[in-house]
């Protein structure tokens, strides 16, 4: 299991909402592989394939999406150890988000350049105060296969809006994840 360690201005029960929906689809998915970013603040749907192509309103070519390196808080790359069944961190990987000048289209860069079959997930920092959170996933070698979800808080966080994906199963990656954590305990 992935842990999510939160720092001063995140929402524990955030991160932890976060951390079941990641170690849920990764296990739901197979992946074996994982670039896990954490941005500092709320980010929206809009970084949703943003500077990634696009063939008839369907991602074809996810790339890197433009974050600003001084948004970043933590990465942290992962690999699947099939042999202890656990995942082991690999220090922070190659680096996802690097000044670009003038941060044009034309250098984003390919995820299928970092792996040809890992995922990447996004997370926002800061929930602690602004009561919201998002989470991006994105997976190499798949297609397309991206995802963005917003959550909010209220009595606890709950889903505000997902765009690629339903909230059934961003719940099913929850629950599963819920039930590695209870294994793993």
């Amino acid at each position: 299991m992935i842990e999510l360690v939160p720092i001063e201005s995140d929402d524990p029960s955030f991160v932890s909402v976060a951390q079941r929906i990641l170690n849920g689809a990764l296990a739901a998915l197979q992946i074996r592989e994982v670039y896990v970013v954490h941005v500092d603040n709320w980010f929206d749907h809009k970084w949703l394939g943003w500077w990634s192509r696009w063939k008839l309103k369907e991602l074809k070519d996810l790339r890197v999406p433009p974050f600003n390196p001084n948004r970043v808080r933590s990465q942290i790359h992962f690999i699947f150890d099939a042999n202890s069944s656990r995942w082991v961190p690999t220090g922070e990987g190659r680096p996802l988000h690097v000044r670009q000048p003038g941060r044009p289209a034309s250098r984003a860069r390919p995820l299928d350049e970092f792996s040809k079959a890992g995922a990447f997930v996004w997370y926002s920092g800061n929930t602690s105060s602004n009561g919201a959170g998002s989470v991006m996933f994105y997976l190499s070698g798949a297609e397309g296969y991206a995802w963005y979800a917003s959550f909010t808080r209220a009595e606890r966080w709950r889903v505000e809006d997902g765009f690629r994906i339903t909230r059934r199963e961003l719940q099913s990656f929850e629950e599963r994840g819920r039930q590695i954590e209870l294994v793993q305990a």
